[in-house]
């Protein structure tokens, strides 16, 4: 007898959705798009359901004390009485399904390189600078970590085409210098209307784009912009430190734009960076309180060891009275 040849379409597939389709993880709705805004993620080599977590809990921690709670009810039905079981499942099923019906205020998609992930978000795009810089602002204040797995937590204000025809039509947007003068105006501290800045390219997946071509389009538009349009400031680039960084990273066939401020002092926005020098600064802190508490009782030695030599002093003068 010879062998039954099995069908390749009776295995079990694991990856299907409630309509029956095949879930496919590169689909559109779940990478990048253009014209998206949010957050790019990368993360160290470990489980990505870890890291997800960890991304949500984060961002929606403060973003709910920026901004508020995401979810506010409009409609509660009176759960005063505690013996009334009915009403309060009624008012969790009521929740459950405002929230279903609602789009969250944090999506993460993927990015299309390894270690890294996307978080889009329906924040306005003036929102997501605060947000990431509280983030840093209280783990370099208040010495603690917020994260395990996340490395970088980098703002994206736009995305578009990986195209020069395509980063022109942006940049010349009221959208995109809008956004780098509200982080000017927010931290002007200087009286000189000069806007220093600095351009950063890199790529991904992609071997069409050259990297310094694309700094030269940003650069060359910025410098060439007039004072009258941009409320009477100038732009002029800063290679040593540059008060505004516009960074491009180029992944496979997009652009993301990153417009932002303290690159220096957040180390680059790198959060794991941050959290070492915190875990570093402890311990030189327990260190210098351990050397201060040795010298305390080296200290409290000696003076007991010159009060023992005075009083062996004392007995024997005694005794040659005596």
């Amino acid at each position: 007898m010879g062998r039954v040849k099995h069908q390749q379409n009776s295995r079990r597939n694991y990856h299907q959705n409630k309509n029956g389709n095949r879930f496919n993880p590169n689909s559109s709705n779940n990478m990048i798009q253009v014209g998206q805004h949010g957050f790019f993620v990368t993360f160290t080599s470990a489980k990505e359901s870890f890291v997800r977590n960890e991304i949500y809990n984060l961002l929606n921690r403060f973003a709910d004390q920026l901004l508020g709670a995401e979810f506010v009810d409009d409609k509660e039905i009176d759960t005063n009485d505690l013996n009334d079981l009915e009403s309060a499942l009624e008012n969790e099923a009521l929740k459950l399904n405002n929230s279903k019906k609602t789009i969250r205020r944090f999506q993460i998609v993927k990015s299309g390189t390894k270690h890294s992930l996307f978080v889009t978000t329906t924040l306005p795009i003036t929102s997501i600078n605060p947000l990431i810089e509280s983030v840093f602002q209280t783990s370099i204040q208040t010495k603690e970590q917020h994260s395990r797995y996340i490395e970088r937590l980098l703002p994206i204000s736009f995305i578009c085409k990986a195209y020069d025809d395509d980063l022109r039509k942006l940049i010349i947007k009221t959208e995109f210098v809008d956004q780098i003068l509200s982080l000017i105006d927010a931290n002007d501290t200087q009286t000189d209307n000069t806007i220093w800045f600095d351009v950063q390219a890199k790529k991904s997946n992609n071997t069409q784009v050259k990297s310094s071509h694309l700094e030269e389009i940003l650069i060359s538009d910025l410098i060439s912009r007039k004072s009258d349009d941009l409320n009477g400031k100038i732009f002029k680039r800063d290679y040593k430190k540059p008060r505004i960084y516009i960074l491009l990273h180029v992944i496979r066939n997009v652009i993301l734009i990153s417009v932002v401020r303290n690159y220096d002092l957040y180390k680059k926005y790198n959060l794991a960076s941050i959290n070492l020098i915190t875990t570093v600064g402890e311990k030189d802190e327990e260190k210098q309180q351990q050397q201060q508490q040795q010298q305390k009782k080296i200290t409290f030695d000696d003076d007991n060891d010159d009060d023992d030599e005075d009083g062996d002093d004392d007995n024997e003068e005694e005794k040659s009275n005596n």
